[in-house]
């Protein structure tokens, strides 16, 4: 379902047409802030939001409907781990475009990949490794965060060589995907063993959530 609505009668009545793993997309000429207010008031804990483009003039949402009940608090590790599965099934559906010469497709696919991967590591670095740091003591050149912090870089100079080629329409060079693909599944597990756990065990739920809420609303780019 697609709608350019965000009047709250028309978000919800849209959201609610579909079914678990099913998304809406929405489509706007401004920041669509209160969709996502009233989703979080009347749906909370039943969805995903997950921003493709941010302006300016033109912004898109994917909505998706998670199969959980209504008020369902969110943890720090489903949430973030949803959000690298979902961009792993990206990279993984722009590979497959490219080998049937797809190649709009393919680019589509690898540059919201991109821009996924590039707004999910800003989080990680604004949000969640200071947070991580605030709990445990551990200083940001130390421990787990600088380690990530290390690979962050390395994946950025792998995604923009990826992310070059494919707004220019071409396959994007083997080694740097390859390479890509390598660092983020050895870098994800840390985060979804160590890093993400940690900080569901001592946030209270409430806290874990609102975390969570910071990520969907997250301001966009400059």
């Amino acid at each position: 379902i697609t709608t350019a609505s965000t009047a709250p009668a028309d978000v919800l009545s849209a959201f609610d047409a579909i079914l678990p793993s099913e998304a809406i997309l929405l489509r706007t000429v401004a920041r669509p802030d209160g969709a996502l207010r009233t989703l979080r008031a009347e749906r909370a804990g039943m969805f995903e939001w997950t921003p493709l483009v941010e302006g300016p003039g033109h912004w898109e949402v994917e909505v998706h409907r998670r199969d959980a009940r209504p008020g369902a608090l969110r943890g720090v590790r489903e949430a973030l781990s949803w959000d690298h599965a979902r961009l792993d099934g990206l990279e993984q559906a722009a590979t497959e475009a490219w080998k049937a010469a797809q190649e709009r497709s393919a680019s589509r696919f690898h540059l919201r990949f991109a821009f996924g991967l590039q707004r999910h590591i800003r989080f990680e670095e604004s949000v969640l490794f200071p947070e991580f740091e605030r709990l445990t003591g551990v200083a940001p050149d130390r421990g787990p965060t600088a380690v990530m912090r290390v690979e962050h870089r390395l994946i950025e100079v792998l995604l923009d060589e990826v992310a070059a080629a494919a707004d220019r329409g071409l396959r994007p060079p083997v080694h740097a995907r390859d390479d890509l693909r390598a660092t983020l599944e050895n870098h994800n597990v840390k985060e979804e063993n160590v890093l993400y756990p940690l900080l569901d065990r001592t946030l209270a739920a409430a806290e874990a959530d609102a975390l969570v809420f910071q990520f969907q609303s997250m301001e966009p780019a400059r």
